[in-house]
């Protein structure tokens, strides 16, 4: 009997046993499985499971460690499992059968990468050494752990100097559990494109996975910022049920570049927006820029002539992939790819391309160069030679011992938008702000404002802002405002002599802005920042507030003339004008007008002299049109003010007038108060033409800095202290009637030539 429940009992605990190990040979095939589809996220529970039975199996502790270095935000998790495994490798390492209880010899640079990801370079460095001593050059780790070696040698030094930054999570709801990466931003910041993995609001896409990672297809989204809090990301109609990414956008916002997986051959397309605000069409690049290797990344010049982009093909590349670009063509089509050199390329991978508003500093990601681990922010600068220089790292913290990519940043230089894999983020990548403390401002100028008819709820399909440049006369840009707001933000050099047309439903308004070749960068809302463009009529008891009227031309006068009656009456006797000459252009250049017995002549002379009498009537109509227009400027917004005409070409306003004197004291009153004076300068010139000054906004900006130089000297010269007198925003303008020869019509001109100082 005894002996029949011994052998109960041996026979039950032998199937026991078997049926343990036939459970974990199941799992274990499942979890490697899994990892040889690259599904690290699948098989680690598996993993974690099997290592709570057999906690000294080195094979299995090493499986969670590699699982764990592939994870988004859980890397540093990895170093307990790979210092387990790594006390047992073995040269006959087995990886697919589940008696293996040894871990590879790889355990060992694993191990190093998890003290490099954790900042430990010593012992990383230690571990990397090891691993090499341990393999031959033919080891397919050999020369990848020479590269992690100079890393962590880079990194040591990069963390010994961190450069001044902070770094802001932009949270919820830009960021989610699921990967966020590949911000673009508009040049005012104020609208965001991401690339997201989310499931999506309606849960379309909840059952469809990338089989190759197993998480959802990239998909475009896009949010708001208003009031400084980021609106509800919305998906964005092009999406597909493949890969969609954001890569950039064109300087006026109108085109949005992006990544499309075509059956696993990535390529960069377009898509512009139409008049409803809605993205269009997607277009695929043409040229040699697409091929059949993937082009993951891309990037315009503000000019929009030339474009970089990233691809993997193997002929002209350094390896891995590269940074090219093309030119645009004559006829508008997109030259032969170029590789960019080996100044920016490395035989590792580059990505992530950006230029920035400049137009000579162009940021990229890279595993080369100087990188203390995975991709690295670098950027390059070009010189007057059109050559690129070296690329400089732009530091850690920006950068970590992990992959950072697609970096962008703002207009002024001072911040920038990236995604990276921090362990406090929200989920896989997350995107943050950068704040570079101490960056250097961008010298450029950021022209914002919005245009508006009254009357109308949207901005009309025809508004468009043109900028030429007045030296040379040639196209700058042509911007189209947003169609819900009419917004729009336009980006000017230094150095540059602008003229801007703004129209809209059959309005046109122009102005003349001169930016100094010494220009530092203008803020949103500071410097020479465009106010609102109101076309439209408004009734002066329609008017709550000085401050709502932009332009006088907009304004009935008490009287009841209707200046735009005055400005349409010139347009048509401008196109008869125009019709006339055309008529006279026609005609026999022999001719000579002024025979009289020639009928020909004669009918030319009637023709000439119509055109001298539309042009006297022009001048006539523009003369009453501005006896209707009120000036001086009435200021309601400064305790204290002064407005100075000017005659021509003068720019020195006169220090001794009596209501000078009284601001000046009012102005002393207020920093002695407060501390610190606030100063607010408004300069304008004339049409009339200026040989002294090359051009009439030129003699505005000479007006608006000889002003402030005199006003600071005089608050100095009563004791307030330069560092308490805050110059807060200067703006200069070319306005009135255009000139018509009369020069000695002063009365009309001079009512243009002025500035206008406020005290806040």
């Amino acid at each position: 009997m005894k002996k029949f429940i011994f052998l109960l009992t041996f026979v039950t605990f032998t199937s026991l046993i078997v049926n343990a190990q036939d459970k974990f040979r199941q799992k274990f095939f499942e979890a490697n499985t899994l990892m040889e589809e690259n599904s690290y996220d699948i098989a680690l529970p598996i993993w974690l499971e099997l290592v709570i039975s057999e906690p000294d199996n080195f094979n299995v502790n090493y499986k969670i460690g590699v699982c764990y270095i592939n994870s988004a935000n859980e890397k540093a998790k990895s170093l307990p499992y790979l210092i387990k495994a790594s006390q047992n490798t073995s040269n006959n390492y087995d990886p697919f059968t589940h008696t293996e209880k040894n871990a590879p010899i790889n355990a060992l640079f694993y191990l190093g990468r998890a003290y490099h990801l954790n900042y430990e370079f010593d012992a990383a460095i230690m571990n990397y050494n090891t691993f090499k001593e341990k393999i031959s050059k033919k080891h397919y780790l050999f020369n990848e752990v020479e590269h992690h070696i100079q890393q962590s040698l880079n990194g040591k030094a990069a963390v010994a100097n961190p450069v001044n930054i902070i770094v802001t999570n932009m949270g919820n709801p830009i960021n989610s559990i699921y990967g966020d990466y590949s911000p673009v931003i508009s040049l005012d910041e104020s609208t965001i494109y991401f690339t997201s993995r989310r499931v999506r609001k309606d849960s379309s896409n909840y059952y469809i996975k990338d089989e190759s990672d197993g998480k959802h297809f990239e998909d475009i989204y896009m949010s708001n910022n208003y009031d400084g809090v980021w609106s509800e990301p919305e998906l964005l109609t092009i999406n597909t049920d493949g890969h969609l990414a954001t890569v950039n956008i064109s300087a006026d916002g109108q085109t949005l570049f992006v990544y499309k997986d075509d059956e696993g051959d990535g390529n960069i397309y377009t898509t512009t927006k139409n008049q409803d605000e809605l993205w269009g069409q997607l277009i695929k690049l043409g040229s040699d820029i697409n091929t059949t290797a993937k082009e993951t990344h891309a990037h315009i010049s503000p000019d929009g002539n030339t474009l970089y982009f990233v691809s993997d093909r193997k002929k002209g590349g350094f390896g891995g992939q590269d940074i090219y670009y093309c030119k645009k063509l004559p006829n508008g089509e997109w030259g032969l790819a170029q590789n960019i050199g080996n100044v920016l390329n490395t035989p590792y991978d580059e990505d992530g391309v950006f230029l920035h508003p400049d137009g000579k500093t162009l940021y990229f990601s890279s595993k080369g160069h100087t990188s203390i681990g995975g991709f690295d922010i670098f950027y390059s600068e070009l010189d007057e030679n059109g050559s690129w220089g070296s690329p400089i790292n732009m530091g850690y913290p920006v950068n970590s011992t992990d992959d950072d990519v697609f970096f962008v940043t703002s207009t002024d230089g001072k911040r920038a938008y990236y995604s990276s894999f921090k362990s406090e983020g929200l989920g896989e990548k997350d995107i943050y702000v950068i704040t570079l403390l101490d960056a250097t401002e961008k010298s450029l100028t950021l022209l914002t404002g919005h245009i508006k008819v009254i009357g109308m709820d949207e901005t009309p399909d025809d508004a468009i802002i043109i900028v030429t440049d007045n030296e040379t006369g040639n196209l700058v840009g042509k911007y189209a405002p947003r169609k819900k707001d009419g917004k729009f933000s336009i980006i000017l050099y230094p150095g540059g002599d602008y003229h801007i047309e703004y129209s809209a439903a059959g309005f046109t308004k122009e102005e003349d802005i001169y930016i100094p070749p010494a220009s530092v960068y203008n803020e949103i809302n500071r410097g020479i920042d465009l106010q609102d463009v109101v076309f439209g009529e408004v009734d002066p008891k329609d008017i709550k507030d000085v401050k709502d009227v932009k332009d006088t031309k907009d304004v009935k006068d008490t009287k009841g003339n209707d200046v735009k009656i005055l400005k349409d009456e010139i347009k048509e006797l401008k196109n008869q004008i125009k019709n006339l000459e055309k008529e006279l252009a026609a005609k026999p250049k022999e001719v000579v007008v002024d025979t009289k017995d020639n009928t020909n002549n004669a009918k030319l002379k009637d023709l000439q002299t119509e055109v001298d009498n539309l042009k006297k009537q022009i001048t006539q109509l523009k003369k009453q049109g501005d006896s209707n227009k009120p000036i001086p400027t009435v200021i309601t917004d400064a305790i204290a003010s002064y407005q100075e005409f000017f005659n021509y070409n003068v720019s020195k306003v006169n220090t001794s007038d009596a209501k000078y004197v009284d601001m000046i004291n009012k102005a002393v009153n207020q920093a002695k108060a407060n501390g610190k004076v606030v100063i607010d300068i408004e300069s304008s010139a004339s049409k009339v033409p200026t040989k002294t000054y090359g051009s009439n906004a030129k003699l505005a900006y000479k007006r608006a800095i000889d002003t402030q130089e005199i006003v600071i000297n005089s608050l100095i010269q009563k004791g307030i202290s330069k560092d308490n007198i805050v110059i807060n925003e200067v703006s200069t303008g070319v306005k009135g009637p255009d000139y018509n020869g009369d020069f000695e019509n002063k009365k009309i001109y001079e009512n243009y030539q002025f500035v206008i100082i406020k005290i806040k």
